[in-house]
């Protein structure tokens, strides 16, 4: 259901008008990298993610690639909500394709950067088991987000934990964890619109195997007012009797609707 959404809606925004713009600073999750920081998307505005692909090989040869779709919409002017998807083809000896778990969010940010504090969002999260490459049961999620700017610098702190049952070994994809924590630095080079990023973090994983250590390294580059791309490789540094590796590359496009804003008023709300 959320690809024919998706694609209706994207579809949608070919054959009329933009009226709302990207922003190549906004991380989103698996955008690419796992670290997001702590503001909605622009008010009013859609938001349509598409990975093309994200690649994950182990150890062994077993490799894994998969397309995420992504929904957003930006509701209020500090609040978000959305959905995502993943496709996923795994080849371990022979081919298998299917889907992961679907995910329902709302971000909300609850204050706005000062000079003394970072911006604070919280962002509640809903797994829905919808594959046979996802998990068997219902899980929810809580993760507070930190964001600090530093002239053309920004420092961005994650921490979420998971309620719901463990699940069987193998079980659960990597859209859900237990428990997360992390840290992301953010390079800004507005003349070029582009960031560079890198994060490291701890996630222990859902269907109970010990906590993994990993790295993203990436960027996203804006190329025009509403269209964004993103690039980025990970490696586990520390991870169960494996080693894992791999890239994603994807894009993102911002658009809305003209019904949706008030007569005389040309734009979306600020972020």
């Amino acid at each position: 259901m959320l690809y024919l959404l998706s694609i209706v809606i994207f579809l949608l925004h070919l054959s009329g008008s933009a009226f709302a713009q990207a922003d190549y600073r906004n991380l989103d999750p698996g955008r690419p990298m796992v670290i997001e920081d702590a503001q909605p998307i622009e008010f009013r505005a859609f938001e349509f993610q598409l990975g093309l692909p994200r690649y994950t090989r182990r150890d062994g040869g077993a490799d894994a690639l998969s397309f995420e779709p992504g929904l957003t919409w930006g509701f209020a002017r500090d609040g978000q909500v959305g959905i995502e998807g993943e496709n996923v083809t795994r080849r371990d000896g022979e081919a298998k394709n299917s889907f992961g778990d679907t995910q329902i969010h709302l971000l909300y940010n609850l204050n706005q950067e000062s000079e003394a504090l970072p911006a604070i969002a919280l962002r509640p999260e809903f797994s829905l088991p919808t594959g046979a490459f996802g998990g068997d049961h219902f899980h929810a999620g809580l993760k507070g987000i930190a964001s600090k700017t530093f002239g053309m610098n920004r420092l961005h702190l994650n921490g979420s934990y998971t309620a719901g049952p463990t699940e069987a070994p193998g079980r659960g994809g990597d859209r859900v964890s237990r428990s997360l924590y992390g840290i992301a630095y953010e390079r800004t080079f507005p003349i070029v619109f582009a960031v560079v990023l890198v994060d490291l973090y701890a996630v222990r994983p859902i269907d109970g195997r010990r906590a993994e250590v990993i790295s993203d390294l990436g960027g996203r580059v804006q190329l025009t007012p509403t269209w964004v791309v993103d690039a980025g490789l990970f490696r586990a540094l520390r991870s169960e009797g494996e080693t894992r590796y791999g890239f994603t590359l994807g894009v993102t496009t911002v658009f809305s609707f003209r019904r949706l804003f008030p007569t005389g008023e040309v734009g979306g709300g600020e972020e």
